[in-house]
């Protein structure tokens, strides 16, 4: 089951948010554990239809709003976010890897949305990857879950940072 969100406002933005689910063969390349395998992991990928300014905070809280109602409503599920090299963004961080800057600011949102709405019932996993050969290649994974499944995500982004 693929599903998209279409988040738009009044300045002419317009960001899709697009969950693609993970089959069950898919998570066993990476993990046998059963508690692993009760889970559905859903890659989220935030796709620009509209807009060439930065995103502001009112879309940023509205992608945060439809994310948390998916996952109020899907006890099993863990959402994947994805931050490699491959595109550059506008930053005032200009020290900052790009991927490095949006993961920083997907979890400053996140923690800002859960702080806010007193969702201490959901996590957000940090992975790091590391390239040995290419430090601009450092590559951040994240994974939004519920607290009980901890232990899980922990040991799945355990297995990515050894790919």
């Amino acid at each position: 089951m693929d599903l998209s969100f279409d988040i738009i406002n009044s300045e002419g933005d317009h960001i899709m948010v697009a969950l693609s689910y993970y089959d069950s063969e898919t998570v066993r390349i990476f993990s046998t554990d059963p508690l692993t395998l009760t889970l559905v992991f859903y890659d989220v990928a935030l796709i620009r239809r509209a807009g060439e300014r930065y995103v502001g905070y009112k879309v940023l809280f509205a992608i945060s709003d439809t994310l948390a109602k998916f996952m109020e409503e899907n006890e099993d599920a863990v959402l994947c976010f994805y931050c490699d090299a491959s595109t550059d963004v506008r930053r005032n961080h200009e020290n900052m890897l790009p991927q490095e800057y949006r993961s920083r600011l997907f979890s400053r949102m996140f923690e800002l949305y859960v702080k806010s709405h007193k969702m201490s019932e959901l996590i957000n996993h940090r992975v790091e990857i590391e390239d040995p050969d290419d430090p601009t290649n450092r590559q951040f994974a994240h994974f939004i879950c519920r607290k009980e499944h901890k232990d899980a995500v922990a040991a799945m982004g355990q297995l990515l940072m050894q790919k």
